[in-house]
């Protein structure tokens, strides 16, 4: 069910991608726990359409705001968003920077530690 979801956030209307968003975050309040849906969600990162790769990261902020980082191991996830600050697509990027943002709000300074440890420039 997770793979045409992920298509889906990269549909060209706003409503079929909201609804694919809030179908994943449905999901992982009913189905299973959030971490098992983000282990299959982040193949998503690197999917061909910037609208699924921006939609995945906008997912996850959702799902911290939702969830909280508790029950996310996001040292997994931080790697992909690292990879997404480099995107070709600005929005891409964008939605990669807000998600850091927001992890960063939830866990603090270990994530600032972790992105000098992957080579991003502090200042960033």
């Amino acid at each position: 069910v997770l793979m045409p979801l992920i298509d889906r956030m990269g549909d060209a209307k706003d409503q079929v991608r909201e609804q694919a968003q809030n179908l994943i975050l449905k999901l992982m309040c009913e189905a299973a726990p959030p971490m098992y849906i983000w282990e299959r969600l982040a193949v998503g990162f690197k999917h061909k359409n910037y609208r699924s790769r921006e939609g995945v990261c906008l997912c996850l902020v959702a799902t911290l705001n939702i969830y909280g980082a508790q029950p996310l191991i996001l040292s997994k996830l931080v790697p992909h968003l690292c990879i997404a600050f480099g995107d070709s697509n600005s929005q891409v990027r964008d939605a990669a920077i807000l998600a850091i943002v927001e992890v960063y709000r939830h866990v603090g300074e270990k994530v600032r530690i972790d992105l000098t440890k992957r080579g991003i420039p502090p200042g960033r």
